[in-house]
């Protein structure tokens, strides 16, 4: 990730790593001068250029075998499903391919996607060459990505699993002012970097639970809708307002007498394929399956929420505002009958204001997936990786079942406390367990230093504690954690002191 504010991190980490006798080597796309400055202002480091591995030969023998990959590949489950030596190449590849062109599926009848498709191919198949020979000849103990989905990150992720490396992950978390971290394994590496690892899970199972901690969870999700704090840097609830519900029903134009299911879609192109299984090929299938069995069951009244990260996105992107999630639902079905309806991604309500408004929610697996459960209300997934599987969501196996699934929701009862409990538990620990206050430094996504583009995403330093780097409590806790334990998930605190 050849990004300023991300070297800047990474940079800290090798400082801290190196307080450990670990010797760091980065691997870059390029050459960059500045990218190498921030790094080795932080110490002694090496580095190794993706562009200069990659040679004529290699690539030239990639394309050979990326036109004959392709012709076996002929439809998207396939692709999606594509593994060559281990390799996750048709998920690497085509979440690549899907996110440049801002769709939902690839379209077999456009050029440009093709030959993009082919590219990337080549790509991939090259990278996941030169990455398992690079790690025969440097033997790492231990690798650190940020981004590991996308060609060609994805491969050297891959590749370090199928060797045996220890791998971590770092990311923002929910809060702006905490980073999440997270173990891998060749078991694990489709998991959400939000879910909890099987021992964090266990652990948090056998702690003491009381109805504090049972409260403070409700409470701790409501004030960081009401506040903003929610994923922040992505804007999500800016101009939106938490309303009654008879507003919110009134707003949405449903029947205050009738119950309401919420389809909360997804960023059509964004980690389409990165995470679990999912019980269809991408994203745009999801939902259009999805609202044609609202359409089939009008019992209820659907709502299909279109993601509010679409207005952060395209900002981001630099394009216009764009609702494909719309677009394709009016491409397949055109007007929809009067029982379901759209809420834009620029709507008024604040999605708190949902949680105590509707009856049921579906999602493949978004965040969404571990809140409502929190406040009685069920949630039907359609794929694995996050948090399904854990009692509190509704799981279908296959399309069929859930199909038959959306046909009886309206059937559905509440949560049981039982299930608001494990649903409170596992959202404690995801939500306020794991993300990780980094006091020493923050990354700031708003920080547009100096109106550059280049830093519009900055790191800024605890001028209090520069006298300490780079052993400070919380840099000294990262590299302890990386290099000193097997351990799934690192915590801000065990699960029994969180409220001391």
């Amino acid at each position: 990730m050849a990004m300023y504010s991300i070297a800047k991190v990474e940079a800290l980490f090798a400082a801290a790593f190196a307080q450990r006798t670990y010797r760091s080597v980065v691997l870059l796309p390029e050459r960059s001068t500045l990218i190498e400055r921030v790094f080795s202002a932080c110490g002694n480091v090496e580095f190794i250029y993706l562009n200069e591995l990659l040679t004529p030969e290699i690539v030239a023998e990639a394309k050979v075998e990326a036109g004959r990959v392709l012709a076996d590949a002929s439809d998207p489950d396939a692709l999606a499903n594509l593994e060559i030596n281990g390799f996750r190449t048709g998920r690497n590849v085509q979440s690549r391919v899907v996110r440049k062109f801002r769709v939902g599926r690839l379209d077999a009848g456009s050029p440009e996607q093709m030959e993009e498709l082919r590219l990337v191919m080549a790509e991939s198949l090259a990278v996941s060459r030169v990455a398992s020979c690079l790690l025969d000849d440097l033997k790492p103990d231990l690798a650190v990505f940020l981004e590991k989905g996308y060609t060609p990150t994805g491969e050297v992720y891959d590749a370090c699993l199928l060797k045996g490396v220890d791998t971590i992950q770092w990311l923002g978390a929910p809060q702006s002012d905490h980073l999440l971290f997270k173990r891998y394994s060749l078991a694990t590496r489709a998991d959400h970097p939000f879910a909890l690892g099987a021992d964090t899970w266990e652990r948090l199972q056998s702690a003491p639970w009381s109805p504090v901690q049972d409260q403070l969870v409700v409470d701790r999700i409501a004030s960081h809708y009401r506040s903003g704090a929610w994923y922040n840097r992505q804007q999500l609830q800016t101009d939106k307002r938490i309303m009654p519900s008879a507003e919110v029903r009134s707003t949405l134009q449903v029947r205050p007498d009738r119950k309401v299911a919420v389809i909360f879609a997804h960023i059509l192109y964004d980690a389409t394929f990165f995470y679990g299984e999912s019980l269809y090929p991408d994203y745009e299938q999801w939902l259009i399956e999805t609202v044609r069995g609202a359409i089939a069951n009008p019992e209820l009244d659907w709502v299909v929420k279109v993601h509010p990260v679409n207005v952060w996105r395209s900002r981001m992107d630099g394009v216009p505002m764009e609702q494909i999630e719309a677009q394709v639902l009016r491409r397949e079905f055109g007007e929809l009958p009067a029982h379901v309806s759209l809420m834009p991604a620029n709507t008024e309500i604040n999605t708190y204001s949902l949680f105590g408004s509707i009856d049921f929610g579906l999602t493949v697996r978004g965040t969404i997936g571990m809140e409502l459960p929190c406040f009685g209300v069920p949630v039907v997934t359609a794929g694995t990786g996050r948090y399904s599987g854990h009692g509190f969501t509704i799981d279908p196996e296959s399309r069929e079942a859930y199909q038959e699934a959306l046909s009886r929701l309206h059937e559905q009862a509440p949560l049981n406390d039982e299930q608001q409990r494990r649903a409170r538990q596992y959202a404690f620990g995801a939500f306020f367990l794991r993300p990780y206050p980094t006091v020493s430094f923050r990354l700031d996504f708003h920080a547009r230093s100096f109106g550059v583009a280049a830093l519009k995403q900055n790191v800024v330093l605890d001028a209090g504690l520069i006298s300490q780097w780079p052993l400070t409590r919380d840099l000294a806790e990262i590299a302890s954690w990386a290099g000193g334990s097997r351990v799934s998930d690192l915590l801000a605190t065990a699960p029994d002191n969180f409220l001391e």
